[in-house]
């Protein structure tokens, strides 16, 4: 593996930063790129290089900011490019959104790997206690070991299912209307900082959804004050964030 070799990363809540982390670790700590920056200019990767893709599925589909990420990104064609989905449920469709998204650039995807990890969309279900968390964290530890040590030997595999919920994803940048703080909200700007796509704006000390929204829902999630809903549906459910990540990892522009 040579120096050429990088994992970019997208997170809202964490998962899938530290299944990045995990990777990079094993892989012999190569960099780690945030995805919600601006793809590098020029050529990246090359023969014996690695370049990986971590990111959560989102309705079986790529986060909209992954797929322009990747639009931009010019890859060499001799490189080993790998991509690891975090999922709640079912999300190999989003491999298969990426292998798709790859091959419309002249590109492979060598490993593409799906792997289950604590579900987080509180929108939706009230997320898992922190013991279950933690079990299939410890749990992904280990797959994760393994998926290291498979593209470290530049193994060749893919598991991914053409099912992709396109319609369930379709205007989902406006569904942010929902969103509202409460009068707990203590105005630390948090939301502000850790929204990834830079979707939220403080105006008045109160957070304002500005219409491109990826429902990550890290703004809900990690609220210091749990003052964050999302209509009324939310306020008696858990949140969840992934315990091995902070804030200011997810909050730094590579």
């Amino acid at each position: 593996m040579n120096d050429n070799s990088c994992i970019y990363w997208f997170s809202g809540t964490g998962n899938s930063l530290y299944a990045a982390k995990c990777l990079s670790v094993e892989l012999g700590n190569i960099p780690l790129v945030q995805m919600t920056g601006e793809a590098p200019s020029g050529l990246v990767g090359g023969k014996d290089a690695k370049i990986g893709f971590v990111f959560p599925s989102y309705y079986c589909n790529l986060p909209r900011a992954v797929h322009a990420f990747v639009e931009k990104l010019e890859v060499r064609p001799d490189t080993y490019i790998f991509a690891i989905a975090t999922m709640g449920g079912p999300g190999q469709g989003s491999i298969a959104a990426m292998k798709k998204n790859l091959k419309s650039k002249g590109l492979e995807l060598s490993y593409g790997r799906g792997i289950p990890m604590p579900a987080n969309n509180v929108l939706i279900y009230n997320p898992a206690e922190q013991g279950k968390s933690k079990k299939m964290l410890d749990k992904a530890h280990k797959r994760l070991c393994v998926f290291a040590s498979d593209i470290k030997a530049g193994k060749q595999m893919i598991k991914s299912h053409p099912f992709i919920l396109r319609n369930h994803y379709k205007n989902i940048e406006t569904l942010d209307a929902e969103f509202k703080a409460s009068a707990s909200c203590i105005s630390c700007g948090l939301c502000e900082r850790i929204c990834p796509v830079k979707n939220i704006k403080m105006e008045n000390g109160k957070p304002k959804w500005l219409h491109r929204c990826e429902l990550c829902v890290a703004c809900i999630s990690w609220c210091p004050s749990k003052a964050i809903e999302y209509g009324e549906k939310t306020k008696p459910r858990r949140r969840y964030c992934n315990q091995h990540v902070t804030v200011d990892e997810l909050t730094r522009q590579s």
